[in-house]
């Protein structure tokens, strides 16, 4: 087994003072508006690929159709180079794309990605050639025939996280993919068989739709990106003597560590699902690096993630309601839980710091 690619969880820094050089501020606020708005995409598209359309600042409540017929998802005025070009020499057009495809099409050019030809998403990374360009960027990698092209369209964060994330889901949702859960409860191996499944991306999680994987709850598996503690891509041998990649993910579940594993046929897609986790990953962290949170506030999202909607929490906690109320709304104001009165769910940032307390206690 050899190992191709993995990210994992940095050491433990404390709850206080995380770390310097977070996003965390001004970004990680439009980036919480921003995913916000994503989640109530996602509820809207009711499991379906395609999503609303987008303009230049933000969505429109219906899709636009193509004069083919196909749904345009994304519309919006940006500055990109397409198609590998010698020059890097940036120009305005306009970015459409529909589940089928990405157009860049200035007054001069059009430029035609069909999406199963893309087998990168680089987000955030501006290529050397075109950074005195851009400030924020994505690259995209796809096939042209015979020949590996890329593009790299530019603008402010917001658009192209939202972009970013909408170009992921059309690359995967509705893959099928087989699914090993659980191949390890802590470090006993388990003999789980694998499962065909549908894949479906949310931002805050990555659902397998479809399948026989068993849970605890009557939905489908999901795996709560929040609760990711380490994953990797490995090559794995089949019986039939050839190497398939399978996405590693540990992660907790329950209060426990698990791993499950993913594969999929298609190579291009489980580089881009790695990728995938890598970013939501990063988003996730670096918005929660200087937060600082004293043991008081961890022990109320700890209540919170564990026990039901209808427990007392400042009786479990001997504390007065005064104080929980306290607590509350310094946690909301961090952004760790959803709202500063009940009913109160935790973000995904609040999930995050509960089960990197979760990961501690199980080492």
């Amino acid at each position: 087994m050899t190992s191709t690619g993995s990210d994992s969880r940095e050491g433990n820094q404390g709850r206080s003072g995380r770390s310097d050089g977070s996003e965390h501020g001004d970004v990680a606020e439009q980036r919480s508006e921003l995913l916000e708005a994503y989640r109530e995409r996602s509820a809207d598209d009711s499991g379906s690929e395609s999503g609303s359309a987008a303009d230049s600042t933000g969505t429109s409540k219906t899709s636009r159709e193509a004069g083919n017929g196909e749904s345009i998802v994304v519309d919006f005025v940006a500055n990109f180079v397409a198609g590998g070009d010698a020059a890097f020499d940036p120009v305005k057009g306009r970015v459409l794309m529909s589940e089928r495809r990405l157009v860049l099409a200035t007054s001069k050019t059009k430029t035609t990605i069909p999406i199963p030809s893309v087998y990168d998403i680089a987000v955030g990374q501006v290529p050397p050639e075109v950074e005195e360009f851009f400030d924020y960027t994505v690259m995209i990698g796809y096939v042209d025939g015979d020949y590996r092209r890329s593009t790299v369209i530019g603008g402010d964060r917001e658009t192209i996280e939202k972009f970013s994330l909408l170009l992921f889901r059309a690359t995967l949702n509705g893959s099928t993919a087989l699914v090993t859960h659980p191949a390890k409860v802590g470090g006993r191996v388990m003999d789980t068989p694998k499962q065909k499944s549908g894949l479906h991306l949310d931002y805050e999680s990555v659902t397998f739709p479809g399948s026989d994987v068993s849970t605890a709850d009557d939905g489908p598996f999901s795996i709560d990106l929040a609760s990711v503690i380490f994953f990797e891509v490995m090559e794995r041998s089949t019986d039939g003597g050839e190497t398939r990649l399978v996405l590693s993910v540990q992660h907790v579940e329950n209060g426990q560590t698990v791993t499950s594993e993913i594969s999929m046929t298609s190579r291009r897609k489980m580089n881009i699902l790695g990728r995938y986790l890598r970013l939501i990953y990063h988003w996730i962290k670096s918005d929660v690096r200087d937060v600082e949170i004293d043991e008081s506030e961890l022990e109320v999202l700890v209540g919170l993630y564990s026990t039901a909607e209808e427990i007392d929490l400042a009786s479990l906690l001997d504390i007065n309601e005064s104080e929980l109320d306290a607590r509350l709304e310094s946690l909301h104001e961090d952004d760790l839980i959803t709202d500063e009165e009940p009913p109160v769910d935790l973000t995904p940032q609040g999930r995050f710091i509960v089960n990197e307390e979760f990961e501690d206690i199980n080492v």
